[in-house]
């Protein structure tokens, strides 16, 4: 996140732009008081928000065997 003044905002706006564009957000202040906070615009579709990627602690072999008899065998 980035603090600017308005009038440095002003001077350097396309520049700007372009950091909020790749997804910087940008907070403008005035005598050191915040006005306004530009962010760049959200996805429309949910997948492109996604960033974690699911991780296995175990094969994608072992998901599929069936579970052990003698682990039902307790609850019978």
């Amino acid at each position: 996140m980035l603090t600017v003044s308005v009038s440095h905002f002003r001077q350097h706006l396309f520049q700007y732009l372009d950091q909020v564009a790749a997804g910087e957000t940008i907070v403008i202040q005035r005598n050191q008081q915040e006005v306004a906070r530009l962010v760049g615009p959200t996805p429309q579709d949910w997948r492109k928000r996604v960033t974690d990627q699911p991780k296995l602690l175990v094969d994608p072999e072992e998901l599929l065997q069936p579970l052990a008899d003698d682990l039902w065998q307790k609850y019978d």
